[in-house]
């Protein structure tokens, strides 16, 4: 028998044996690959969510505290602006200007300080005291002499005692306001002497005690005196009494300023 020739276009449509048993054999390898397991329920697709750290946590911790601090601070200086306010205007009104129309009130304000000093100055004065047996005892040439250097305070002021209610004006309006002041004046008693600065300069005494004062005596009944009237002399040169004066007016003006009034006027007696 004559074998059957196949063409071309036959065997190219033929399946090869040698790739059909190789084909069969891969796909149970590959059929056997498990696929991945699913995990119970976690979706595949959904990532988990971030863990909040502890620093995160404090963090917030701490800003909802001072967010409380500065809430409750604010409250609180509420309460004391409307509880200090409340009290003022219960004490003072709730008016702002205060006009004084009465004058016999200041009066006895300005009259209680009696001597006020305002002025003070610190001299130094020699003082020449000398003392002998007077008549025929005088040919005896017995004598006492002391040159002594005196420093001390002299004080000057006003006497407000002998100011007037009439001393004080003030205008129907409440708005001007006049005032008279004593004459200025030194305080003679209030004199004071400077003993730690204080020296005697010359000592000479030949006379017995009998017929002229003892140191002691002649110091204070005779050197000390007249120190001071010679401390007020030399600060009456020195121009304290116009000081005073000056010291005064400017004092008092602010003194009724204060008060309230605007237009303000101070006079001191004797230099008009």
């Amino acid at each position: 028998m004559m074998e059957q020739i196949e063409s071309p276009q036959t065997l190219a449509h033929k399946p090869n044996p040698l790739e059909q048993t190789r084909n069969n054999e891969l796909a149970p390898r590959a059929n056997s690959i498990p696929a991945p397991a699913k995990v119970a329920g976690v979706s595949s697709m959904q990532p988990l969510p971030p863990r909040r750290s502890a620093l995160d946590s404090i963090l917030r911790f701490l800003g909802w505290t001072l967010a409380s601090v500065v809430v409750l601070s604010l409250v609180m200086m509420a309460a004391g602006w409307w509880t200090v306010n409340n009290m003022s205007s219960q004490i003072f009104g709730s008016g702002t200007q205060t006009t004084i129309v009465e004058g016999a009130p200041i009066v006895e304000s300005i009259r209680r300080a009696n001597k006020q000093i305002l002025i003070e100055h610190y001299n130094a004065v020699d003082v020449d005291y000398t003392e002998a047996p007077e008549g025929w005892l005088s040919i005896l040439g017995m004598r006492q002499n002391f040159v002594v250097l005196l420093k001390g305070r002299v004080p000057a002021g006003f006497d407000l005692s002998q100011i007037k209610d009439d001393d004080l004006w003030i205008s129907p309006d409440g708005s001007k306001v006049q005032l008279v002041l004593p004459p200025p004046q030194i305080f003679a008693d209030n004199v004071s002497i400077d003993f730690e600065y204080s020296r005697i300069l010359v000592q000479s005494d030949t006379c017995p005690g009998f017929l002229c004062k003892d140191t002691i005596s002649a110091y204070q009944n005779d050197i000390l005196p007249q120190g001071r009237q010679l401390l007020i002399q030399a600060s009456e040169r020195s121009g304290i009494m116009q000081e005073v004066v000056e010291s005064g007016t400017l004092y008092y003006e602010n003194f009724l300023r204060a008060l309230g009034f605007q237009e303000v006027r101070v006079i001191v007696r004797g230099t008009e």
